[in-house]
């Protein structure tokens, strides 16, 4: 018989069973369908009967007692009775939630699983894809074990928005977003389309640092004097105007030191790009090279052989020791490629040194191919003999040619 269920019931009903040895089960008239079964050692647990959509009665447990207090029992009772009506399956949502949150703790259905698998499908396309992935990580770090299932538009906003530096959250969106719209697309479903709409918290400018002679004069002599296969790395970026991904995925099978080459088989534009070497970046790769180096090594590895990824850190060193700030390493390049302009060399050379895709035209960029490569031959040697100068005492930029 359904009575209104009370605390006293409750501990008379707990006596009766450990007296008979038999599970007595409550039945309340104020929540219909919610039941208490109290066992013979005392357990108490708070169930709902109802029947679903199809005239089915089923059962579904609401939580123990007095954990679920009376009063909570009899809303869960509601909310879960609502839902049932609804078309929902409590029972079957549990059940996922706690599948989703066991393969989550083993890395299934991760952030972090579906960066691995961009990486493998759209990202492996992409050669700056390990520091986009980098980036993301930093940024998003709180959400890379987060189920998909549970990821949330606000959540990842927000996590970027408070980020310590807007530009580099900044640069996480724009990384992401790829990712997430590749996820959402219709027959994939990873993520809900609205984690796509990410905003950037900062606008990223065009940027134009330049460094002056006097912050070069500094810095060379740092770079020189370090240890550190980071300051080598940026002194051959400075020396051949080259990406810092170009440099940090050098090996020694794409020198030939003999020739006075450099060949780069991926580059951002997609076509292979030889670099003249100029006497300095020949003798400081011979400087750097290991008596046996093996061919498939790379150039400046870490100390367990894998790509320079402290970049950072490193530079923050260097500028420590240099006094200088505010640069970063692609910074080197337009500086380098700023100096040749000052030394009057033509737009179409420091283009084609910088293997920028197009050169002014296409017809230009098809005589790039042909016929500059001892043009940029030249230009880098006299941008290496102006940083020499600099590195000695502070020498001037002359212009070669009048403009």
């Amino acid at each position: 018989m359904a009575k209104a269920i009370t605390e006293t019931a409750i501990s008379a009903a707990v006596k009766q069973a450990a007296s008979t040895g038999q599970r007595v089960e409550l039945i309340d008239a104020t929540q219909p369908g919610l039941r208490l079964r109290v066992t013979k050692a005392g357990a108490k647990a708070w169930t709902l009967t109802a029947r679903d959509p199809h005239g089915r009665m089923r059962r579904f447990t609401l939580g123990i007692h007095p954990t679920l207090s009376i009063s909570a029992a009899r809303e869960a009772a509601r909310v879960t009775w609502a839902q049932v009506r609804g078309g929902a399956d409590p029972v079957q949502e549990a059940r996922h939630k706690r599948a989703v949150a066991k393969a989550a703790k083993e890395g299934i259905g991760t952030l972090n699983a579906l960066l691995d698998l961009y990486a493998r499908k759209d990202g492996a396309a992409l050669k700056s894809w390990p520091e986009c992935r980098k980036r993301i990580e930093s940024v998003f770090k709180p959400y890379l074990k987060k189920p998909l299932d549970t990821l949330k538009a606000k959540d990842l906003q927000l996590q970027a928005d408070s980020w310590k530096s807007a530009q580099s959250a900044a640069a996480a969106v724009r990384y992401i977003r790829p990712l997430l719209k590749w996820a959402a697309a219709t027959g994939r479903g990873y993520v809900s389309r609205e984690l796509a709409d990410l905003v950037p918290p900062a606008t990223v400018g065009r940027r134009e640092r330049v460094l002056s002679p006097d912050e070069l004069s500094r810095l060379l002599p740092a770079l020189r004097d370090s240890q550190s296969p980071y300051a080598a790395c940026m002194r051959l970026m400075l020396l051949t105007l080259a990406r810092r991904s170009e440099a940090t995925g050098a090996h020694w099978r794409d020198i030939n030191l003999e020739a006075g080459t450099w060949t780069i088989p991926q580059t951002k534009n997609g076509k292979p790009h030889i670099v003249p070497l100029s006497t300095q970046a020949k003798a400081l790769l011979e400087a750097v090279k290991p008596a046996r180096a093996r061919p498939e090594a790379l150039i400046f590895p870490t100390r367990d052989g894998n790509p320079l990824d402290n970049w950072d850190s490193a530079t923050k060193e260097i500028m420590k020791a240099s006094h200088t700030e505010g640069w970063t390493r692609h910074d080197l390049r337009r500086t380098g490629a700023t100096m040749l302009g000052e030394m009057g060399e033509l737009p179409d050379i420091i283009e084609a040194a910088l293997n920028h895709v197009s050169i002014r035209s296409t017809l230009a960029a098809t005589y790039n191919q042909a016929r500059y490569r001892p043009q940029v031959a030249e230009a880098l040697q006299r941008l290496a003999d102006a940083l020499d100068g600099i590195e000695a005492g502070g020498a001037e930029i002359v212009p070669l040619r009048k403009a």
